[in-house]
């Protein structure tokens, strides 16, 4: 996920030729909006029962479901 996210930020700052860049915009927008749902989703659906912090936040919204699959064991427990 890091190498992903790296190449979709690298491309902002110094963008892919040709139409690779118009690809890499596209997929950087919609992994924000996918992960900034899942977010909103476990905020509602486990906010009583687990406090995220800020630095968990960030985490789920850089690996995303991976984070959440942690998170959930500590929920259980």
């Amino acid at each position: 996920m890091i190498a992903i996210w790296g190449l979709l930020i690298v491309n902002l700052f110094f963008p892919f030729p040709g139409q690779a860049a118009l690809l890499f915009y596209i997929l950087l927008g919609l992994m924000s909006v996918m992960h900034i749902i899942q977010l909103l989703i476990f905020y509602g659906a486990f906010s009583e029962k687990l406090k995220l912090t800020k630095a968990d936040a960030l985490q789920v919204f850089f690996f995303g479901v991976f984070k959440l699959w942690e998170l959930k064991g500590r929920l259980v427990s």
